[in-house]
């Protein structure tokens, strides 16, 4: 009926978006694979909810999206079309034709001139790729996309592009802003931020690889920063400070 209609806006629009936006591409990954279970046992009437259209993207960063397969006349459709034309320049990246990708982001540029936020998590999502084939502009996209996330106090995204940015050589400061967010206690006991980032992964039962590939640090600072919040709040083992973790409010 209709709420199942809905519930393919509702996971599609919604929660993968908001996975990208918390620097979780499994669980988008996950939640695109339920829209399209959903679109599969009783199509909807939605076609802005990623089967069109970030899905698209997604497949061609993965490279498991058929490079010739037509697309959709909905992917034309000014939020799908963004995407659909970032997953083209990725393909066109990878097979050697930087013009082609060039020309792919510009014109997914200008589709998602009404959509800032997208526009730089589209960026952000692609500039790896872009780096690693010589096409575009990631540098610039990059610290782009780092400031509008950190202005919108997006943190997840914002930590990406500038973790993103050290890969690429470019010497980024440390946002030190933030540290009002946490917790009282935490915050007289001398926790950082990026501990702070740590300690809300661990509450979900993370290991350090995990951490950080979403922090997009290497897992010997993770476990630095396990070892520093331990010894701040008193605790002997990670799993004591995993249980810690559950209990603080984020």
């Amino acid at each position: 009926g209709n709420s199942a209609q809905e519930m393919v806006l509702s996971v599609g629009l919604a929660q993968v978006f908001c996975s990208l936006l918390e620097e979780d591409a499994e669980r988008a990954r996950r939640e695109l694979a339920q829209v399209l279970a959903l679109e599969e046992r009783q199509p909807s009437r939605f076609h802005l909810a990623g089967q069109h259209g970030l899905r698209l993207l997604i497949e061609a960063l993965d490279g498991t999206a058929p490079p010739e397969r037509p697309p959709a006349a909905v992917s034309g459709m000014r939020w799908n079309r963004q995407f659909v034309l970032l997953g083209d320049a990725v393909r066109h990246g990878r097979a050697g034709s930087a013009d082609l990708a060039d020309e792919a982001v510009a014109a997914a540029v200008e589709a998602a001139s009404p959509f800032p936020m997208s526009r730089h998590l589209g960026l952000r999502m692609v500039a790896e790729s872009a780096a690693a084939d010589g096409w575009g502009d990631p540098v610039t996209w990059l610290k782009e996309a780092e400031e509008y996330f950190h202005q919108a106090d997006v943190t997840a995204v914002a930590s990406a592009c500038r973790g993103l940015l050290r890969k690429t050589g470019v010497a980024v400061g440390q946002r030190r802003t933030g540290s009002d967010r946490l917790p009282a206690g935490l915050r007289s006991a001398g926790v950082t931020v990026r501990e702070y980032e740590v300690l809300q992964l661990l509450a979900d039962n993370m290991g350090n690889k995990d951490i950080a590939r979403r922090l997009h640090i290497s897992p010997r600072t993770v476990e630095k920063h396990v070892a520093s919040l331990m010894a701040k709040s008193n605790l002997q083992n990670r799993s004591a400070l995993t249980e810690y973790a559950r209990n603080t409010p984020h």
